[in-house]
């Protein structure tokens, strides 16, 4: 399925430098091509994570990726929430804030995204978290998402919508 497509087309993007690839529509395959070569386009969104190896608060870090354009990462699939694992490896806390949070009896992503995907350990969203528990983290040791303090000082994740465009 779709998911297929764009493993391979990621992973195609990796092997060609020039980073360009055409989809054959009868075979539904990808292709490495020259990126000067024209054809029929789409665009895409694509969510890149960047890691922050400072130290904050989860306000802190909400306000130190919206200053610069961007959002603390909401992992709302796995396809995102594989990306964010690859990407923490390299953080110097054990914990990793994200843009989940609990305020009003829920759980939501800052950005808006669905709380559809979910990765909490056993599987069991915290149902009522304690006051300072609201705050959602991405564990590096387990691979899961837990709650912490929101006042801890945390490395943190922010997401950047970037836009993919070939011309015509």
């Amino acid at each position: 399925g779709v998911i297929f497509i764009f493993a391979n087309f990621f992973i195609l993007l990796k092997l060609y430098d020039d980073g360009c690839a055409f989809l054959e529509r009868g075979l539904k395959k990808l292709h490495d091509a020259e990126c000067t070569a024209k054809y029929a386009f789409f665009c895409m969104n694509i969510i890149e994570f960047i890691l922050v190896r400072q130290k904050e608060t989860w306000e802190g870090a909400l306000e130190y990726c919206q200053q610069i354009n961007n959002d603390l990462a909401s992992l709302s699939t796995m396809e995102r929430m594989n990306s964010a694992l690859l990407e923490i490896t390299q953080a110097e806390t054990e914990y990793v804030w994200t843009g989940l949070r609990f305020l009003a009896g829920e759980w939501f992503w800052v950005n808006g995204d669905d709380l559809n995907y979910t990765a909490w350990y056993q599987n069991k969203q915290p149902q009522c978290p304690a006051r300072d528990l609201h705050c959602g983290a991405l564990d590096k040791k387990t691979n899961l998402w837990t709650h912490r303090n929101c006042e801890e000082k945390l490395n943190f994740l922010c997401e950047k919508k970037v836009m993919k465009q070939t011309d015509s």
